[in-house]
C-alpha cells in the first residue's frame, strides 16, 4: 500500500476511528459546523454482505452510529469513515457528505486520512474528466506513483472478485431512494463532489 511506504503499522479499526474523530476536532476549529460530537463510529457486522452489494459504509438512522465496512482494503477505510460521520452531522446528500468528509480529512495532519481522501477525490474527478477529455483522464491516471497505481489495482481486482448478480439491483434500488430524496443523480451524485472541489478552489486557490 502506498501510504504504508515508511513501513508505518496500520492502526487497528478502533485506533483509527480515534484519528478520525481527532481530525473533526481540528476540523471545527477552523469551521464549527463540523463540530463532531458525541462521536460514534462502529466497524459493521454486515461488511461480507455489502463487498456483494457495492456498499462500503452507511449512516444508521436508527441507532445514529457510522458504519463502516472494514472489510474492502484499508487505504479506503480513513475516507469511508470521514465520509459517513458528514452523514452523521447532518449532510444528506451524497456530494456533500463527499466533500465535508474531504474538508475533514484534508485539515488534518494525518496521512492515512489525506491519502484516502485525496485518492478518493482523485477517482470521482478524473472519472468525470474521463466523459468530457478521455485522454486528458488516461494521461493523469499514468502520472500517478506507482504505489499509488498498485491500491487502485488492488481496489479494482477486489470489486472484480466480489461482483455479484445481487449489485446492479442494489445499486438501480439505491439510486431510486436517492432521486426520491432530492438527489436527482442517483448514484451519480457521489461524483458530483467535484463541483464543490472546483468552487473550493476557486475561491481558496488550493485542495
Amino acid at each position: 500500500m502506498a501510504l504504508l511506504a515508511s513501513k508505518e503499522n496500520y492502526p487497528n479499526n478502533a485506533q483509527l476511528f480515534l484519528r478520525i474523530q481527532k481530525a473533526y476536532k481540528n476540523a471545527d476549529s477552523v469551521y464549527p459546523f463540523l463540530k463532531y460530537k458525541p462521536a460514534s463510529i462502529k466497524s459493521s457486522m454486515w461488511g461480507w454482505l455489502g463487498n456483494y452489494t457495492g456498499f462500503t459504509g452507511y449512516y444508521n438512522p436508527f441507532t445514529g452510529e457510522a458504519q463502516v465496512n472494514t472489510t474492502v482494503p484499508k487505504f479506503l477505510h480513513p475516507f469511508i469513515t470521514c465520509h459517513e460521520v458528514a452523514h452523521q452531522l447532518g449532510y444528506a446528500k451524497e456530494n456533500e457528505a463527499n466533500f465535508v468528509g474531504f474538508l475533514a480529512a484534508s485539515l488534518s495532519q494525518d496521512t492515512l486520512l489525506l491519502y484516502s481522501a485525496y485518492l478518493d477525490m482523485f477517482t470521482y474527478s478524473n472519472r468525470n474528466l474521463f466523459w468530457a477529455d478521455t485522454a486528458s483522464a488516461k494521461a493523469y491516471a499514468k502520472m500517478l506513483e506507482p504505489a499509488v497505481k498498485e491500491d487502485i489495482m488492488e481496489w479494482r481486482t477486489f470489486n472484480a472478485k466480489h461482483k455479484s448478480f445481487l449489485e446492479p439491483a442494489v445499486r438501480w434500488g439505491y439510486t431510486k431512494y436517492l432521486q426520491q430524496n432530492n438527489q436527482p443523480e442517483g448514484m451519480l451524485s457521489y461524483d458530483a463532489v467535484t463541483s464543490f472541489l472546483v468552487g473550493y478552489y476557486k475561491k481558496y486557490g488550493r485542495l
